[in-house]
């Protein structure tokens, strides 16, 4: 039997984190078309659009997790992925690609531009942030569940925070890894839900 998110999705006691929806990311010139498969197989960036409408209605605080990468190439995660990626002696600003359109941060909205690492926790002030805020569920959206998403949710839960995950406003690569990811990891840490039943309770008090 599921179990019920509902009671954990206190709004002002909730945090929703969009995790590198960007366009070098899922964008229509990205360079995972796997992953932006996935995406526009579940209608993300939709429902993600949907769920950030519910959440700023109802006072929800709001952060947004950016991938970024310094101009000189340091500070990059120790992956073999960006291994190979150059480095210069100059230092430089630090470059982020644009969320896509319509999720883009309000003015207000709390923005990490994140150059280490693969998830939203280690090296950023995300946990300040939250507890700042007394939010005391996070719920991660965006990509990907290969590795973002799942190694916030793990950051979440060891720092004490529930996790609640949308199914839809996330996504993988490739789509049936999604699933499985979902049912077999992701089901085990967080409370599985999707975007119209959290948005339908946050507007439940209208």
């Amino acid at each position: 039997m599921p179990y019920d998110p509902l009671p954990h999705l206190v709004p002002d006691q909730c945090g929703l984190l969009v995790f590198e929806c960007q366009e070098e990311v899922i964008g229509e010139t990205a360079e995972f078309p796997g992953l932006r498969a996935d995406v526009v197989h579940r209608n993300m960036v939709e429902n993600i659009s949907r769920l950030l409408e519910a959440a700023r209605a109802a006072g929800v605080f709001v952060a947004y997790c950016n991938l970024a990468f310094r101009t000189d190439g340091l500070a990059v995660p120790n992956t073999p992925r960006y291994d190979q990626k150059q480095v210069h002696p100059v230092s430089g600003p630090i470059q982020v690609s644009p969320v896509v359109s319509p999720i883009e941060p309000l003015a207000h909205e709390f923005v990490i531009d994140r150059p280490h690492a693969m998830a939203a926790f280690h090296g950023t002030p995300l946990e300040s942030a939250l507890r700042d805020r007394g939010v005391t569920t996070l719920i991660p959206t965006g990509v990907s569940v290969n590795i973002g998403i799942l190694g916030t949710t793990i950051e979440a839960i060891g720092r004490g925070f529930r996790a609640v995950i949308p199914r839809d406003c996330v996504a993988g690569d490739p789509s049936s890894y999604t699933e499985d990811v979902l049912r077999y990891s992701l089901r085990n840490l967080a409370y599985i839900s999707d975007s119209q039943t959290i948005s339908e309770h946050w507007g439940a008090g209208e």
